[in-house]
This record gives C-alpha cells, structure tokens and sequence, in this order.
C-alpha cells in the first residue's frame, strides 16, 4: 500500500505558499518544502521563505537545513523526505509538498537510477581545479568529448552539471548518460495527488513584478552582501538562484542600475515559471488550478483531497 502525499506545484509567485497553509490547516497536514533555493541558511528575502508567522501556523520541514557551502541534492531530497513522510503519516497526518523544484519531487515519487558513491573531496577538487587553471569551457568541451549525449542536454555555463558529469566519468570510467540510460526514475514509491497552480499569464506577471520589487526594496542587495561578507564564495550553488544572480552581475557592474537589477530579475523569474509550468503540466495526476482567489482555490482542491485521503 502507497502512503498517501499532496503536492502543490507549479511557478514561482503563483501563491504555493498561502495555498498550501490554507489546505494544511484544513486537512491536519504538514508542510515539507521542495524548493531547492528555501534548503539554505541565509538566503531568505531572494527566495521568499515562508515567514514566522506562516510557520507558526503550520509546521513546515526542510527550511534552512544547509549552509551555503553544503552539498544537497535530489538524492538526498529524496531520503530526507522519505522519513519525514514516514514521520508525518505515523501521526496520522498528511505530509503536503511544496516548491518549485520539479526534478526534486520526481526523484522522491519515482526515485533515482544508482550511481557509484564518488569521493568528492578527490574529484570535485580535481573539476575546480581544472575550471581554475583552464576554464569551464575547456571542462565543457571534455564532457563533450566523453559523454557528448550529456553534454548536448545541459547548457556550456552549467559549472554543476558540466563538474558532475566530469566527476562522475573520472571516477567510474562511465559516463553520466550511462546510468542514466538505465532509467533514471524508478517505479512510483507513493500514491500522489498534484495541483498545479497555473494562474492567467498577465496576472502571473504583476505577482511576479510587484514580488521582484518587494523583494528589492527588503535589502536584496544587502543580503547578498552580508552573506558574501561571510565568507562564502560566489560559485556555490545557492549564488545561482534568480534574484542572487543578478545581484551579483549588479555587484560586477553588468547591471548598471537598481532598474536594470529589476528588469533582469524579472525576465528571468519569468522564464523559470514557464519551465515550471511546462514540468508539472507533464506531470502525472496533475490537476490544473486556474483560479487566482485564495479561497476559491482551497474549496476547489478539498474537494479532490476529501475523496484522496478517505
């Protein structure tokens, strides 16, 4: 028998967040975040974490479980989660997804295709100091040469894709693509109802300008550079995150003004949500939820919910 999980997907600014407290709060569940930039310390008005107030309301899981400069990924989304789901259905409560994040709820529903444990002290290091000595595009041009499947499916600025599939070559003498050939996801690990918050695209776009905005006029800027103050290099993975991007491009001088920061951060929120979109719309037992006000999204989705959990 499948234990039973609610995701709540869909793009960025759709309101996932007030969603997902109004139906927790409803149906006695518990909230497990899926967004892979809300897993890290620090970085908290570019990802818009739920507030004090939002997790008084309702408990939410893995939320600031990392520091920038550690290692967390898909398969180690997936174990986490798997206990917590363990945890929450124990006590008779219903554990409710939320992000954006597609490839990380795929892994915990399906699960990962097995590859060799890596030492990456000794092979990471070896990727970083190749990039160093002679760029990402010398790294990206010899992942081609090994794993050209891979290579022509990832972008030549992909520094963690272009280091893992590197990786991952030097240290099995495979490459990437042949573990995934085995197919990457398994078999469904848990039975799953999933809305996906889709929102007209003109009404997606003001969220999305009024939160880029926000988020700017909060001190953006400030906290990027608190957080590089830190100590905490620009290359890790969290720096890559839309609004910490272009704050450093700001930083650097590619953007010239505070309305060239907001233009950027913009554009890019925009093209992520469309990705975002396109994989929960692929996504199996998806149910589009085209509705903008908040409480008619809640009766539309208790409906579906009250005949899942019966």
């Amino acid at each position: 028998m499948f234990k039973k999980i609610i995701v709540i997907g869909g793009p960025t600014c759709s309101g996932k967040t007030e969603f997902s407290i109004e139906l927790s709060e409803r149906f006695g569940g518990e909230i497990i975040n899926f967004d892979s930039m809300c897993f890290y310390k620090y970085f908290d008005i570019g990802t818009a974490k739920p507030d004090d107030e939002a997790r008084s309301r309702v408990k939410h899981h893995l939320i600031d479980i990392k520091y920038p400069d550690e290692e967390y990924n898909a398969r180690t989304f997936s174990d986490d989660a798997e206990k917590l789901i363990e945890d929450i259905s124990s006590r008779g409560k219903i554990p409710i997804f939320t992000g954006g994040t597609g490839l990380y709820i795929k892994a915990l529903i399906y699960g990962l295709s097995h590859i060799p444990e890596i030492d990456k002290t000794v092979f990471r290091k070896k990727a970083s100091e190749l990039i160093k000595e002679k760029g990402l595009i010398f790294l990206y041009e010899t992942v081609k040469r090994i794993d050209p499947r891979y290579a022509s499916k990832i972008s030549s600025s992909d520094t963690q894709r272009i280091t893992r599939a590197y990786e991952v070559y030097c240290a099995t003498g495979k490459p990437l693509s042949f573990y995934l050939d085995k197919n990457p996801f398994g078999r469904q690990r848990y039975d799953f109802l999933c809305f996906n918050l889709y929102p007209p695209k003109n009404y997606l776009k003001s969220c999305i300008m009024e939160r880029t905005s926000d988020i700017i006029k909060k001190g953006l800027l400030e906290e990027t550079k608190k957080i590089l103050n830190m100590g905490y290099k620009i290359d890790l993975k969290p720096f890559k995150g839309i609004g910490y991007r272009e704050s450093l491009m700001y930083f650097n001088k590619e953007l010239l003004t505070e309305k060239d920061l907001y233009d950027k951060i913009v554009s890019s929120t925009l093209k992520y949500a469309k990705r975002q979109f396109t994989f929960f719309k692929k996504f199996e037992n998806v149910l589009p939820v085209y509705i903008t006000d908040l409480n008619a999204k809640v009766e539309f989705s208790s409906k579906y919910i009250e005949r899942f959990v019966e």
